[in-house]
């Protein structure tokens, strides 16, 4: 396979004895770390430029990349029982516990089994309207000229629409104030994640600052959460069928046991967190391309006018909207909510033509991947109109995951895609959105992939 970029420097590396994929170079004892921590992207796209399989580190950790989508699906099909989360997942636990996102092997497979039900495409249709209508409620409380952080506005609004559709209740104040639980989460999460092991284990037990607000975030999770729970369980008459309701009613497929409050906490938190968060970052950046590609928002814009009117979208509206849904999956290409996804190897085996130790972690950033010239020409620019049904046919299936892929695909993708497209539609009738940052946003790879210093734009009333 040919690497990401030619001429980049290669010279052969070893690890105890191992042949090691070629990488940047790597100061002594301190290896890459610290500028793991301090220039995470720009250590990923050079390790891309030494090949599909490149190495990042080997201090303290043996760190492989891979960038080919052919390597992307043996990891992910192929080896999906050998590797998993891992220790690697150990930062994320601290929030989630032991759920969906965090779990591995059989658990894993016990715990998707029991949710699916929940993110079956006739669910998904029942909340379109309420996605649709909190959407265009959001909106209406804009005025013509307000200068707005879309980014805030969307993790808002994504925020309303996963309690609505998921929790089957209101916004509380509690609830608000569990959001913002998740912003203080999402930042510790990840300026963990980047430290070694040792280190990571030992400030979290410290009450250092940064330990004491994400502890204080935790407590405030549990409280809803628990709190969720409780009122739940004393409204047991009643019927509902939203996610909670499912979770507190679940058996084990197994053993037919139910599952306790612990478990279901985890679960709530999980999709919590994870449910707004990222199609909130899709849709801050698709309104940004938008703003920045004059035309492609004026065949958005003509679009909606000539399908839906005046009138609120629904679902059954989504397959007239094809333009809708090119701009969507361009920009997920652009800007994958989800930019790396990784694996711990629990057994060693081969990839690329190395060895890949247990223990070993594999990095699989979607950034650089959904980037690469090989699969998109011109591959930084917004071009919508590339996603016609032969391109993708000729695209190879891991060119393009902003979901991941195989066993561990995440639950809710149709979910997200549905209410981008809604939102999209039910504001984009009413509104325009104006850029005014000075220049491209900087990228700040948290969790999921925000804009640096938010997204400012001016909100001007179409109708």
């Amino acid at each position: 396979m040919a690497g990401a970029a030619t001429g980049a420097p290669r010279r052969e590396r070893r690890h105890r004895g191992r042949a090691l994929p070629p990488g940047p170079s790597e100061p002594p004892i301190v290896g890459q770390s610290l500028r793991y921590v301090r220039d995470t992207l720009g250590l990923m796209r050079e390790g891309a430029a030494h090949g599909d399989i490149a190495t990042l580190s080997v201090r303290p950790s043996l760190v492989y990349q891979i960038t080919h989508p052919d390597l992307i699906h043996e990891l992910f099909v192929r080896r999906h029982r050998i590797t998993g989360r891992g220790q690697e997942i150990e930062t994320l636990r601290y929030l989630m516990g032991n759920s969906l996102v965090t779990s591995d092997g059989e658990e894993h497979r016990r715990q998707r089994r029991m949710l699916q039900p929940q993110f079956h495409r006739s669910r998904i249709a029942g909340f379109a309207a309420s996605m649709a209508a909190s959407a265009r409620r959001r909106a209406e409380g804009w005025s013509d000229g307000a200068r707005l952080d879309v980014n805030e506005e969307m993790t808002a609004l994504t925020l309303e629409i996963v309690v609505r559709t998921l929790f089957g209740i209101d916004l509380p104040p509690d609830v608000r104030e569990a959001g913002e639980a998740i912003e203080v989460a999402n930042r510790y999460i990840t300026a963990r994640s980047h430290q070694p092991r040792t280190l990571r284990r030992l400030a979290h037990r410290l009450p250092t600052p940064r330990t004491l607000r994400f502890r204080r975030a935790l407590a405030s999770l549990d409280r809803m959460a628990y709190g969720l729970i409780e009122a739940r369980r004393a409204d047991a008459g009643g019927d509902r069928a939203d996610l909670l309701s499912m979770l507190l009613d679940a058996q084990d497929p197994d053993t037919g046991e139910g599952i306790g409050d612990d478990e279901v906490r985890d679960q709530t938190v999980t999709f919590f967190a994870s449910g707004h968060e990222t199609t909130g970052a899709a849709l801050t950046w698709t309104w940004y391309l938008l703003a920045a590609h004059p035309e492609a928002e004026r065949r958005f814009h003509a679009e909606l006018d000539a399908v839906l009117g005046d009138r609120l979208p629904a679902i059954g509206d989504l397959p007239n909207l094809p333009y809708l849904e090119r701009v969507v999956t361009e920009s997920m290409r652009l800007y994958p909510p989800i930019w790396t996804l990784s694996r711990w190897a629990f057994e060693p085996f081969e990839l690329g033509g190395y060895e890949v130790p247990a223990g070993a972690l594999i990095l699989c950033p979607q950034l650089l991947v959904h980037r690469d010239a090989r699969w998109y020409g011109e591959p930084l620019a917004f071009r919508p109109e590339r996603w016609t049904p032969r391109f993708r046919a000729a695209l190879p299936r891991f060119a393009y995951y902003p979901f991941g892929g195989g066993a561990r695909i995440c639950i809710g993708d149709q979910f997200a895609l549905t209410e981008a497209k809604l939102v999209l539609a039910a504001v984009g009738q009413r509104w325009r959105l104006r850029y005014e940052g000075e220049g491209e946003p900087g990228l700040a790879p948290l969790v999921s992939l925000r804009p640096r210093g938010g997204m400012p734009m001016t909100a001007e009333r179409r109708r």
